[in-house]
């Protein structure tokens, strides 16, 4: 007996978020989306245990007094999370730092919030090498 068909949307969308130079995480389009963002939401952040290149982040649907704001600029949202990106050591300052977003089901009630596993990727801001 065939099971339902998977719907490849679902495996296609690319959710992502950006440390701006600012220590601001900001979202995509596509992210704020998909995981229905708005100003009354708030995002809790919590780091994995084993890599210190995930974190793990949970979307409230209200806003939390443990939680970041979720604000908005425009048509982006974003976080004010410098000074927690700064403790953590996280140089956005000198790299582009972008986090690969994915749903982890399992977080939901460890974090109280729908759970979204967030994996860091880095690319090093090249040097400014003109001659003038």
């Amino acid at each position: 007996m065939i099971g339902q068909i998977f719907n490849a949307k679902e495996f296609t969308t690319k959710l992502k978020a950006t440390i701006q130079s600012t220590g601001k995480l900001g979202f995509t389009a596509e992210t704020i989306s998909q995981l229905s963002l708005n100003t009354d939401c708030s995002i809790v952040i919590a780091p994995d245990s084993d890599d210190n290149h995930i974190l793990y982040m949970g979307v409230c649907r209200s806003l939390q007094d443990n939680a970041f704001a979720v604000l908005k600029s425009g048509i982006y949202f974003y976080l004010n999370t410098k000074q927690l990106f700064d403790r953590l050591g996280i140089n956005y300052s000198r790299a582009t730092v972008m986090f690969d977003l994915s749903r982890f089901e399992e977080g939901d009630s460890e974090l109280g919030a729908e759970c979204y596993k967030m994996t860091m990727r880095t690319n090093m801001h090249k040097k400014n090498d003109d001659k003038n």
